[in-house]
């Protein structure tokens, strides 16, 4: 030992090894000396779980991370693979109580590095309420809301069981007593609001026992009655939209269609962070609370006869205008094989005896014009070719205009503009791989070598990102807008808690006119040697809502499976990536041609 180096030493095999410190390597390998192998010594780094105690709910459990490369890894006394990453992926099953998970990183030199995860694996257990008590109310709805006559409220009680519950207007509720499970002490009933209730707060739930005894808890969230008189409220803020309902999802509820500022609908409750507006007599949508202002009372709801149409074209763009005297909600679909956009207005009536079609017009075909029910006029957009490539609604005073994208005159793919959005950035890091790696970091190499790629062949492209940055959906939405790109092409990389069976590839659509363009894709990604996850549609990511040109979201592969996250981090491999991906482009401009 050198004086003044710090001596270090571990355990393994039952001996204890010493080493010298680090400076001391440092000075080997100045010198050139050489340094005993054991130096490297083996490691565990997890990236799933976070932590290695732990309680869970369910036994099966997936444990994923990376260890040295060429390192032997054993969980449970079972091989476990390690890919020439170092990353790894193993499947432990519990049992109820305490689990210690025990796993081993081995190098060639045979030192060991081990690592012990405790999981305490609860088994869910149906909750019995032995004391005279009111252990859980749910609601449907769930979140504080205001509430019109005819509106349904559903409440499950879960209590002490051989009781009596009672609720609104001292209504009873059923215990709902399941003799195969002997499940009791669940009470659950319906109520229809009326319009003489005065809903103010939450509701209280009495439970009475055999004796007489009463015990009142009240219902977590607030019920309140909708005001009587109609109220109309007007869209506002960037990229006002209405989904269809309060369905959750990660990407949030399915959206219905984005919406132009100052459109005016009626309103007839609040469900949590959304507003409930009533298009037709027998349809409903929801706006979140930010994006619609309520107007004073005695505010008329919207209703307009819609008068002439016109159709027309400039040197860039075809044109729909539809007179409607103010402005209504609408939605939008688009279709291709025929090639059809269909934009429905809801408060409307026709009384349209003109519609205007000119020459000027060259991917517009012809117009139709239907009633599809009380309120509701359809707009029927037939296009020359098969494929749409897209269009925008917009609201130019009080007619709606909607501006159609023409096929570009050029199909060869040197002559286009693609858009490439590199997913995540900044401080929003995406997935992380078993070693650490980032969905930020590799969404953004490929896209650069996308780029690099297409413009070889000389096609012009626009990144939403360059560096790791951070950039929100709506900053992406308008800089694309902005660059009125051919087409739009969005990459990521997949995640999921299942590391070992989930994996693969996949793209996504929101509108069916745009999915040629990801199926193209998509077959040619299979084809590299990915899984097959799935062409996916009607999907509610941000930038396949986009209706201003064709779309796909390119999910590369799961980034969370480490077989998946070894072939991206190939340089190799990315190739195969990129080139699928411009031989998709090729086949969907093919078919456009035909």
């Amino acid at each position: 030992m050198k004086p003044g180096l710090t001596a270090f030493s571990f355990h393994t095999n039952g001996r204890t090894i010493r080493s010298i410190s680090w400076l001391w390597i440092w000075i080997c390998m100045i010198c050139g000396l050489a340094f005993p192998s054991y130096a490297q010594r083996p490691f565990i780094r997890l990236q799933q779980p976070d932590r290695t105690t732990l309680v869970v709910h369910d036994s099966v459990q997936y444990i994923s991370g990376a260890t040295c490369k060429g390192c032997q890894l054993i969980v449970q006394d079972t091989p476990v693979k390690v890919y020439a990453t170092g990353g790894f992926a193993a499947r432990v099953y519990l049992h109820a109580g305490e689990n210690p998970i025990v796993l081993q990183a081995r190098n060639k030199e045979g030192l060991a590095n081990n690592l012990q995860i405790i999981y305490r694996y609860e088994p869910p257990q149906p909750i019995t309420v032995r004391d005279f008590a009111i252990a859980r109310i749910y609601t449907n709805p769930a979140v504080t809301s205001w509430l019109a006559p005819g509106d349904i409220i559903h409440i499950k009680v879960i209590a002490q069981a051989g009781c009596k519950a009672f609720w609104l207007h001292h209504l009873p509720l059923t215990e709902m007593v399941s003799e195969e499970d002997s499940l009791a002490g669940i009470y659950e009933g319906n109520y229809q609001v009326l319009a003489t209730d005065q809903l103010n707060g939450p509701i209280p739930i009495i439970l009475q026992n055999a004796t007489g005894q009463t015990i009142t808890a009240y219902t977590p969230n607030a019920f309140y009655t909708w005001p009587a008189t109609a109220v109309v409220g007007k869209t506002m803020g960037d990229r006002p939209f209405m989904q269809y309902s309060l369905g959750e999802d990660r990407l949030g509820a399915a959206k219905r269609s984005y919406l132009d500022t100052g459109i005016c609908m009626q309103v007839d409750g609040r469900l949590g962070d959304f507003y409930r507006v009533k298009l037709a007599p027998d349809q409903h949508a929801y706006v979140p609370v930010e994006n619609l202002q309520l107007l004073p009372e005695g505010t008329p709801v919207p209703r307009a006869i819609l008068g002439s149409w016109k159709v027309w074209g400039d040197s860039l763009y075809d044109y729909v205008q539809i007179q409607t005297g103010t402005r209504l909600p609408y939605d939008v679909q688009i279709y291709d094989h025929p090639g059809q956009i269909i934009v429905r207005l809801y408060g409307a009536v026709s009384n349209t005896n003109w519609i205007f079609q000119y020459l000027s017009a060259k991917e517009i075909s012809q117009v139709h014009l239907h009633t599809v029910a009380d309120g509701v006029v359809e707009a029927r957009i037939n296009l020359k070719h098969p494929q749409p490539w897209g269009c925008t609604l917009q609201y130019a005073g009080a007619a709606l205009v909607v501006k159609v994208k023409r096929q570009p005159a050029n199909l060869n793919l040197a002559h286009l503009h693609i858009a490439i959005d590199a997913g995540h950035g900044g401080s929003n890091a995406g997935a992380t791989g078993p070693t650490g790696t980032k969905e930020k970091d590799l969404t953004l190499l490929l896209a650069k070598e996308l780029k690099a790629a297409l413009q070889h062949v000389g096609v012009q492209t626009i990144m939403t990102r360059t560096t790791d940055t951070s950039l929100s959906m709506l900053e992406r939405e308008n800089l694309l807008r902005q660059a009125d790109p051919d087409l739009l092409l969005s990459l990521h990389l997949n995640a999921s808690n299942n590391p070992i069976d989930i994996s693969g590839t996949s793209t996504y659509y929101h509108y069916a006119g745009f999915r040629p363009l990801s199926l193209a894709i998509y077959h040619h990604l299979v084809a590299a040697g990915l899984q097959e996850f799935g062409n996916i549609g009607n999907f509610n990511f941000a930038l396949n809502g986009l209706t201003d040109f064709p779309n796909a979201l390119i999910e590369v592969a799961f980034l969370t499976n480490p077989a998946d996250e070894a072939r991206i981090l190939n340089p190799a491999f990315r190739e195969k990536i990129i080139h699928a991906i411009i031989s998709g482009l090729k086949d969907f401009l093919d078919e456009c041609k035909k």
